[in-house]
C-alpha cells in the first residue's frame, strides 16, 4: 500500500507540474506586452479563480464537462490543458515507478511534468517560453546533482547541444535560406543536455529527427501548415532518454 501511494504521489507531482506549466506557459505565450500574467479564461479573458485552475478537477466540475468547455462554458473543444495534465500524470507516475521515493525524484517529476506543455504550446503558438526552458533548465541541473552528485558531464552536454543549436539556428539557416531552428529549440537544446550524459546526446539527435519526419508528415497531412514546430519532437526523444536512463541504468540513489 505505501508503494502505491508513492505512486498515485508521482503521479499527482505531474499533474500538478504539468497543469501549472500549462496554465502560464499558455498566458506566457499568448500575452501582449503589459499585460498580466495571470491565467485568464480563452473566451472572455476574465483572470480564472482558483478551483478553475486546480488540475483536471476544474475541468470535470464544469458545466458539460465532456465537451471541454472554458470556465464561462460557452466555447467547446479545448482539450490542450486536460491533455497537458493527463501526460503528466503518466510522466509522474511512471517516473515513481522507475526512480523510486527519493530525493532526486522531486525534480525528476517536475522536470518531465513541463514537457507536454511546452509540446503543446509549441504546437498552438509556434513558441517556447523562456520560463518554461529555464525550469526544464534548473529542474535537470538538480536532478543530476541530487542523483550523481556531479554536474560536469550534464553542463558538457548542455554546452555541446547549444553550439549544435546555434550553428543550426544562424548558420545553417542561412545557408539553406529558410529557418531550421528556431532559438527557442536552441533554448530547448541546451537545457535537454542538463538531463543527458554525453554518450545519450547523439540518441536524443537522432529521435528528434526522426520523430520530426514523422510528426512532419502528420501534421501536413492534418491541414497544420509548412511550418512544423519542433518542440514535440524535442519533448518526446527528451522524456525517452530520461526514462531510458531509468531502466537501463540505474541511478545510485
Amino acid at each position: 500500500m505505501p508503494y502505491v501511494l508513492h505512486l498515485i504521489l508521482g503521479g499527482f507531482g505531474g499533474l500538478v507540474a504539468a497543469s501549472l506549466a500549462g496554465h502560464f506557459g499558455w498566458r506566457a505565450a499568448d500575452r501582449l506586452p503589459g499585460e498580466s500574467r495571470m491565467p485568464q479564461c480563452v473566451y472572455c479573458l476574465r483572470s480564472l479563480e482558483w478551483n478553475e485552475t486546480f488540475p483536471l478537477f476544474g475541468w470535470l466540475f464544469r458545466k458539460d464537462a465532456a465537451v471541454l468547455p472554458c470556465p464561462c462554458g460557452i466555447r467547446k473543444g479545448l482539450w490542450p490543458q486536460p491533455l497537458i495534465e493527463t501526460i503528466g500524470f503518466v510522466f509522474g507516475f511512471a517516473a515513481m515507478w522507475y526512480s523510486g521515493w527519493a530525493g532526486p525524484t522531486v525534480p525528476l517529476i517536475a522536470g518531465l511534468g513541463l514537457l507536454p506543455a511546452i509540446a503543446v504550446i509549441d504546437l498552438y503558438f509556434g513558441v517556447i517560453p523562456d520560463e518554461l526552458n529555464l525550469i526544464v533548465a534548473v529542474a535537470g541541473l538538480a536532478w543530476a546533482w541530487m542523483a550523481r552528485g556531479d554536474v560536469s558531464y550534464p553542463l558538457i552536454t548542455a554546452a555541446a547541444l547549444l553550439a549544435l543549436g546555434l550553428f543550426l539556428a544562424l548558420v545553417y539557416s542561412r545557408l539553406r535560406g529558410r529557418e531550421m531552428l528556431g532559438l527557442g529549440d536552441v533554448k530547448f537544446f541546451a537545457a535537454a543536455g542538463l538531463w543527458l550524459p554525453l554518450q545519450i546526446a547523439p540518441w536524443f539527435l537522432a529521435g528528434s529527427g526522426i520523430l520530426g519526419v514523422l510528426f512532419s508528415l502528420a501534421w501536413r497531412h492534418g491541414g497544420g501548415g509548412k511550418e512544423l514546430p519542433f518542440a514535440p519532437a524535442l519533448c518526446t526523444a527528451l522524456a525517452a532518454c530520461v526514462f531510458y536512463q531509468l531502466m537501463a541504468m540505474p541511478l545510485p540513489l
